[in-house]
């Protein structure tokens, strides 16, 4: 028996492309997208908590007179958790916040900042800044080289030049990768009429 109707042997049909692999690649860069921005929500979240469980630590540490804990922060042994816990200074905040992705950063940081200042430049004793440089000799601290600097301030103002200037000299030879530091303790020689 004979149809007339065309073969369909030879020639192709056209498929329509699944709907789905059309939005496959839109909808993985948008599953990709919502993962990133939910992760990086959550680690901004988690650091704002610990920024205001430093704060009050830290505040805490400041209004009670204790600069050197306030400005590093400080562990203690708990005895009901039976372990150390750590109480966070405004240097911890700050260190939070450094890096140049960590963004939107809250106002409690720039507080944090001018309390540094502060403590470095107007509170610190002898004492402290002896126990400072003493605890973090040897590891990476951005506030060594300026409170060892303010440490030969503070023997300068106390009346120990031979001291203050062994500091000054120090101070050139170990912190050249931070000019400014150099060139306080330069100016500070100067001023105390010794040439280097």
């Amino acid at each position: 028996m004979t149809t007339n109707l065309p073969s369909i042997q030879g020639t192709p049909v056209p498929v329509a492309p699944s709907r789905l692999k059309q939005w496959r690649f839109p909808l993985i860069a948008l599953a990709v997208t919502a993962v990133f921005v939910a992760t990086y929500a959550l680690a901004w979240w988690d650091a704002q908590r610990l920024t205001t469980t430093y704060t009050a630590d830290a505040n805490t540490s400041f209004e009670a007179g204790n600069y050197l804990e306030a400005l590093a922060g400080y562990e203690e042994f708990d005895q009901e958790r039976n372990k150390f816990v750590r109480y966070g200074g405004y240097s911890d905040i700050e260190r939070i916040w450094r890096g140049k992705y960590a963004r939107p950063v809250p106002a409690s940081v720039s507080s944090a900042k001018v309390r540094i200042d502060e403590i470095i430049n107007e509170r610190l004793t002898i004492d402290q800044a002896e126990q400072f440089v003493l605890r973090n000799i040897g590891r990476a601290n951005p506030y060594l080289g300026i409170v060892y600097l303010r440490l030969g301030e503070l023997y300068e103002a106390d009346g120990d030049m031979i001291a203050a200037e062994d500091i000054y000299r120090e101070v050139l030879s170990s912190f050249r990768s931070q000019p400014e530091l150099v060139e306080r303790a330069q100016a500070n020689l100067t001023r105390l009429g010794v040439e280097e």
